[in-house]
């Protein structure tokens, strides 16, 4: 099967035959319908020491099972479609006993570990314990939005903003906009998003965002979202997974909150006197709960949240080093989605 392949850092990933592979215990074998390019795929690709070369990468897929393995309940039948956590959990050490998968001690993160190829590929595998049925008929894109939308969930649930909160958000790409629609879905009184592209800025509006700034015309988004909303923002979302930290805590106001959702891989420079002179918090928040996963897919299959508008451009396989290249440089783009 053909799959994209990672071969170093500064080299551009190929499309490469690869073996099948084989459903073991407990796992589907899916054939992939969509598989999303993360940021975090952007970043890991050009990290040293990161991933490993020959690594197939991808993790934000739905697709449809050709392979149960052996200890596979009759839950789970060849043709159904679905979408999976991307990861493979010990299942043995104190969190996994106690049904906390997120937090195991000894997980495998799909498309980043050797041991569990990612989806950016024509099959994958994936656990059937963390997998999800879509209902009939569900949008194949909409499900791929799933993985993303959660992230944006988990952030903002990390966040604990009062109801009615003024928020800002900062970096308006898929995982702005996620924390942005959570914002709205749970109360908050002013989302506030500030960005530096204008096609971003214009999406930010179409998702609900009740108001966007252009962080390329003024020096403080801070005050100009007072200014907009007549209220200090009580949590600040970085979500551009940029050195940027710094910045957020100038601009900060007393006792604010600063949620770090971006996920960069580039050392940061920072001056803890300026943080504890404003009493600020700081929150790094990573991926999501299990349950988000149920959760999530519920809230789109009823319309109570919508990925509209998230999915900006489609790519098949052998196109998929080239797109890379280009969402590595500044661009327009929200999600694109690879259809094997």
């Amino acid at each position: 099967m053909k799959a994209l392949v990672f071969k170093g850092v500064g080299a551009p990933l190929q499309v490469e035959e690869v073996p099948m592979p084989q459903a073991g215990p407990g796992e589907l074998v899916i054939k992939v319908a969509a598989c999303g390019i993360c940021g975090s795929d952007l970043h890991a690709v050009e990290t040293p020491g990161f991933i490993q070369p020959e690594q197939v990468v991808g993790h934000e897929y739905v697709g449809t099972v050709v392979e149960i393995g052996p200890g596979v309940g009759p839950e789970w039948q060849v043709g159904d479609q679905l979408i999976a956590i991307p990861a493979k959990p010990c299942f043995a050490c104190p969190a996994c006993q106690a049904g906390d998968f997120a937090h195991c001690s000894a997980i495998i993160l799909q498309g980043y570990d050797p041991r569990m190829p990612g989806g950016d590929a024509e099959y994958t595998t994936c656990m059937a314990g963390m997998s999800m049925k879509l209902p009939a008929g569900f949008d194949i894109q909409t499900a791929a939005m799933v993985e993303p939308l959660c992230v944006g969930l988990n952030a903002y649930r990390a966040a604990q903003a009062a109801p009615g909160a003024t928020v800002m958000i900062v970096g308006a790409g898929v995982i702005g906009l996620a924390v942005a629609i959570a914002a709205r879905f749970f109360g908050a009184g002013n989302v506030v998003v500030a960005e530096m592209v204008p096609s971003r800025l214009e999406r930010a509006r179409r998702i609900g965002a009740d108001h966007v700034i252009d962080a390329t015309q003024c020096d403080n988004p801070v005050a100009e979202c007072v200014k907009l909303t007549g209220s200090e923002p009580s949590v600040i979302f970085e979500c551009v997974g940029r050195p940027m930290i710094q910045k957020l805590i100038d601009m900060a106001p007393m006792n604010g909150h600063l949620v770090m959702v971006g996920t960069g891989m580039a050392p940061e420079q920072l001056t803890v006197l300026s943080a504890a002179m404003k009493r600020l918090r700081m929150t790094f928040t990573l991926g999501y709960e299990p349950a988000d996963f149920p959760f999530m897919l519920r809230m789109l299959a009823t319309g109570r949240i919508s990925a509209k508008h998230l999915v900006t451009g489609t790519v098949d396989l052998p196109g998929t080093p080239e797109m890379f290249e280009q969402l590595r440089k500044p661009n327009d783009h929200c999600k694109v989605l690879i259809t094997p």
